[in-house]
This record gives C-alpha cells, sequence and structure tokens, in this order.
C-alpha cells in the first residue's frame, strides 16, 4: 500500500502514535498537514524539535524543548490536534522514561482526535513500544509526485520566457532520471539544469545524472561507474554476448506488455583476465542503464557505519534509483562459506530475501574468481537467471582480442599477422594479451618508431601466463564449471 494511502488510513482509524520513516521532513509535513485538513474540518498543527519546542501556527510554546515537558503537554493539550515531532529518535533509544512517557500517551490519546507522530531516518523502537506504534515507511517521491514538481518548474520556466522543447517521453525521461532523489533534491536537480538556459529540452539529461551521481557517493560503498565499454570492445564471449543481445529491451514497456518481467541477474566466473569485469561494464553500454558498483570491502570496513546497515543502505539507494545495473566484483569475498556468523551472516540473509523478493528493475551483475566458495543457496535460479563460465580465450578469440587492442591504440592491423600471434599467445587471458601490447608499444615508442611484431614476440617470449603459474587453480575452476555453468563462448580452447 502507498505510504501517503496507509496514513490517511491510520488516523480514520484513530491510531495514536505513527513512526514515520523519512529523510524529508519538509515533504512529510506538508503532505501530514493536507491529509489531516482533508479529513478533518478544523484540527491543530504542532511541530517539536529539540532547538525550539512545540510550535504552533509560527509560536513557540514556552518551556516545552524537553522531550519529556512537551509529551506531557501532549498529554494535556484539550484541543483536536497532531503533533509532529522531528527529534525524538534519539531520546527514544537513550532514555527509559520518554518511552514510558509514550506508553502513557498512547492510551491517553486513544479514541480521540488527537495524533502524534514521529519522524526520523532510522527507526529506533525499542520492544517495549512495538505494540502501540505504527510503523510507516515514507519512502521517496513516488514517479507521480516528482511528475508534480517537474510540472510545477516547467510552468515557472514559462512564465519567465523560456521554450520548452520537450516531448511526453522527453518528459518521462527527465522524470526517471531524478527519480531516487528526495522531493528537495529533485527540485535543486531541476533548478540547477535549468539555471541560466533560454531552451529546455532533453539535454539536460546529462546534469540531472550528476545529481544521482552524487546521490551515491554519499553512500560510502557504492561507485557510479561512466559507460565507457561497448560489447564490441570484447574479444569472443559469442554466447554471453547473443544472452545479453536478446535481453537488451527487457527493461522496456514493450517487453512488460509482451509478458515479459526483467532480469534479476547474471553471475559470471573463471579464469583471471578473461573478461568478466568487462562483460558486466558492457551490459550498462548495451541495455543504456547506469551502471553501480558495491564494494564490499568497504562494507565491511565500517567506514559507512555498521556494515549490516551500510549494505541495507545502499540496497535500498539502488532499488530507489532503478532501473540500474548493481555489479559486485569478486563476489566470493564478501559473501561466502566463511559467512557464517556476525556482521557477514547477516549480510548473506539480507542478500539472499533481497534477491528473491526485490520487485525494482534492478539486475545484479556478479563476478567470481573462486565460485566454489559460494553458498549453494546464492546459486540456486530465482537469484541469478544465469551462470557463465569464461574460459581463456580459444585462437580465433585471441586473434579478435588482437585486432581490437591493436585498433585500439592506433596500429595499423594490417601490418600484423593476426593468426601467427594468436597461435603464440596460447594460454594467454585477454588482459596479459592488451598488457603484452602495451608493453611492446612502450618499447617502440621509447625507439621512436611503430610497434611491430617482433615487438610482441619479444614480449611474449620473456613473460610467462597466468595459465602456466596458476595451472591448478585454473584446473579446478575447469573442473567445478564443467556441468555446472554455461560456457561463455561456443569455441573451446585451443
Amino acid at each position: 500500500m502507498p505510504p501517503i494511502k496507509q496514513l490517511q488510513e491510520n488516523i480514520i482509524a484513530h491510531c495514536p502514535i505513527t513512526y514515520l520513516l523519512s529523510w524529508e521532513e519538509n515533504r512529510v509535513e506538508r503532505v501530514l498537514r493536507e491529509i489531516l485538513s482533508n479529513i478533518f474540518s478544523d484540527i491543530s498543527f504542532y511541530t517539536w524539535t529539540i532547538s525550539d519546542g512545540l510550535k504552533k501556527n509560527g509560536n513557540i510554546i514556552p518551556e516545552t524543548t524537553d522531550p519529556l515537558q512537551a509529551l506531557g503537554y501532549i498529554i494535556t493539550c484539550q484541543e483536536d490536534s497532531a503533533f509532529l515531532m522531528k527529534d525524538l529518535h534519539p531520546f527514544i533509544r537513550t532514555d527509559p522514561r520518554v518511552v514510558r512517557k509514550l506508553r502513557d500517551l498512547y492510551y491517553s490519546l486513544r479514541d480521540k482526535n488527537k495524533f502524534l507522530f514521529l519522524i526520523s531516518p532510522f527507526l529506533y523502537l525499542p520492544q517495549e513500544l512495538k505494540k502501540e506504534v505504527e510503523v510507516i515507511n515514507f519512502g521517496l517521491p513516488d514517479l507521480n509526485e516528482l511528475e508534480k514538481l517537474l510540472d510545477e518548474i516547467l510552468t515557472e520556466m514559462v512564465q519567465k520566457g523560456i521554450y520548452i522543447d520537450l516531448t511526453e517521453k522527453d518528459k518521462k525521461d527527465l522524470i526517471i532520471a531524478v527519480q531516487g532523489l528526495t522531493y528537495d533534491e529533485a527540485r535543486r536537480a531541476y533548478l540547477k539544469a535549468f539555471h541560466d538556459k533560454k531552451v529546455i529540452d532533453k539535454s539536460l539529461l546529462g546534469i540531472l545524472h550528476e545529481e544521482k551521481k552524487q546521490l551515491i557517493l554519499k553512500e560510502g560503498v557504492l561507485e557510479f561507474v561512466p559507460q565507457k565499454i561497448s560489447i564490441n570492445d570484447i574479444g569472443g564471449l559469442d554466447v554471453l554476448k547473443d544472452w545479453l543481445k536478446k535481453r537488451e529491451k527487457a527493461f522496456t514497456p514493450e517487453a512488460q506488455k509482451f509478458g515479459l518481467t526483467p532480469p534479476r541477474g547474471l553471475l559470471v566466473m573463471g579464469v583471471s583476465g578473461c573478461g568478466k569485469s568487462i562483460s558486466i561494464k558492457a551490459i550498462s553500454s548495451l541495455w543504456n542503464l547506469p551502471l553501480f558498483r558495491l564494494d564490499m570491502n568497504l562494507v565491511y570496513s565500517g567506514i559507512a557505519g555498521v556494515p549490516e546497515e551500510a549494505f541495507i543502505r545502499a540496497l535500498n539507494t539502488i532499488d530507489s534509483v532503478a532501473p540500474a545495473i548493481l555489479w559486485i566484483d569478486e563476489i566470493e569475498s564478501g559473501i561466502n562459506y566463511k559467512s557464517a556468523e556476525g556482521s557477514a551472516s547477516r549480510i548473506f540473509g539480507y542478500f539472499l530475501t533481497w534477491m528473491q523478493e526485490h520487485d525494482s528493475q534492478v539486475f545484479v551483475g556478479a563476478t567470481a574468481n573462486r565460485i566454489d566458495l559460494l553458498p549453494a543457496e546464492l546459486l540456486r535460479r530465482g537469484r541469478f537467471d544465469q551462470i557463465f563460465f569464461i574460459d581463456l580465450p580459444s585462437e580465433e578469440e585471441r586473434e579478435e582480442i588482437f585486432r581490437i587492442h591493436l585498433a585500439k591504440r592506433n596500429n595499423d592491423v594490417s601490418k600484423f599477422d593476426l593468426n601467427q600471434l594468436a597461435k603464440i599467445a596460447k594460454g594467454w587471458s585477454g588482459a596479459e594479451i592488451e598488457q603484452a601490447i602495451i608493453s611492446a608499444m612502450y618499447e617502440a615508442f621509447n625507439q621512436g618508431r611503430p610497434l611491430n611484431e617482433d615487438d610482441l614476440f619479444k614480449v611474449f617470449s620473456q613473460t610467462v601466463p597466468l595459465s602456466t603459474t596458476m595451472a591448478e587453480q585454473i584446473k579446478k575452476i575447469k573442473t567445478w564449471a564443467h556441468g555446472r555453468a554455461v560456457r561463455a563462448s561456443s569455441k573451446g580452447e585451443n
């Protein structure tokens, strides 16, 4: 049920105390006043802060800055009234007298047109109050609220003589661009994007996306990853590419109308340096969705607060900015068989539940080097749509990798025998081939001449690939993947 509808029903049912989870005090107060005025012909509205105490119509009620005094005033108040207390949550957590007073207040307000609303971004509710207090997660503005906001601002712009060049689709894109921001953040983002513009058109989307990037940065454990990698920058992996291309339009209204639900996630495992991370990055460009990386090391570091709270906040943030792609690199480092107790266990449990039940359009792209460390519960169908195994590239794929990276660095590909290079690079990963090309180019650059094949042959002859130094571990990965994962390439290693 939408939070505004829940709030209306709570008031009609005369629920004495309602705890509203929200960062947006101004928005909640505005909505609350509107609902109360629609239900009651005459009701007084008070606010309380630790700095001013109780206020009514801008007038301060003396000697009510102390929370116990304020709660006492509410109990003795004789008029039909609603009270919005903005700073009470720290006292609920630390002062048992405040908890006791709230219980007294609950019984005092029952069956009267008197209501207490508590607002906080965090839920602090001791066991003693769980039966008396209703909790509503007010959430962020929905698309209807954001549409009204945009219409209001565009009307202001027109009155100032600014030309609006937006189709209905453009307007929808502008609304989706600020989804996940608070009402005030969305308003600031629009005003910043429209400032000093003579024409408002869809080219302003980039400025709005920057505001969303700021939202992600504030979380501390999430990173916005710009779209720079095309699927054509990846050599080989034809099966994986085909799977992604078939789901390119999965998040469109047309797909939903057809009866399809958006894919939930993809787990890519395999040999290090063979294209796992670059494949996840390429999804963002192919599907034209923003990509956000969740750093599990930062989650556990405590730099963003209690690990499980930081993790939950990160997932809630991703839900709010959907549709989007959530990238979890080397997922086994944060979620594995060692996650048996403490924060790791709680994070694992929450992640499993979220993967199974979240209804936001978030696609999870996870990579793993040691998939054998991951719990079986994480791998079952319903959490990831598919598990792909990326092996060392075949000879044909190595040719393609050479072609891509030589051309990318302004080399004349026609001057290189790609077939011969691919044969010499047997057992080399894509990342190793790229680094070999870079090393050879430094040699050529130092000597003031173009890169040639001999430079590359020299690098390959002097370097031992990972497939040799880590042969036992790679064999173990391949053994595990056989029959358990889909090969990302139709071409076997050769």
